[in-house]
């Protein structure tokens, strides 16, 4: 693989990523894709499972088996809402709510790691570009 290519450039990144993030939560017995929506929710507390997978890049019945785990083990708990009992709102339990800030600092010492001995100007021209990556690829997304 070419080092050169911006598709192989992104799978190691996610990949390397996502491995020392794991290895830190599975300790925890957290599940690949549970650190994602502890944080997730974290920020959007209250929210159906449909947005949670969107928001973490998992399809519906991955979230699905995600969630009855997570509940299993009181990190989050799902109520309906008087207003519109046709949807489940998730949320964080106490429990889970600790769970997502260990998570976060974790998180946070992994990006500390990728972002070592690059100034902060280069971090910003980094974000900047690549957001407008993201952007390009979200297109692909919205033509299908």
């Amino acid at each position: 693989m070419n080092r050169n290519n911006l598709h192989y450039l992104l799978m190691l990144g996610y990949n390397y990523s996502n491995r020392a993030i794991t290895s830190q939560t599975g300790k925890w017995e957290l599940l690949p894709g549970q650190p994602k929506i502890l944080e997730f929710l974290r920020e959007h507390n209250g929210c159906t499972q449909k947005e949670i997978s969107k928001g973490c890049v998992l399809d519906k019945s991955t979230v699905t088996s995600l969630l009855s785990r997570m509940e299993v083990m009181e990190l989050i708990t799902r109520k309906v809402p008087q207003n519109d009992r046709r949807h489940l709102l998730v949320y964080l339990t106490e429990k889970g709510l600790q769970w997502a800030k260990r998570t976060q600092a974790i998180c946070n010492q992994v990006d500390a790691c990728a972002w070592q001995k690059i100034s902060q100007q280069e971090r910003e021209l980094f974000l900047e570009t690549f957001q407008k990556v993201l952007n390009n690829l979200e297109q692909l997304e919205d033509t299908k």
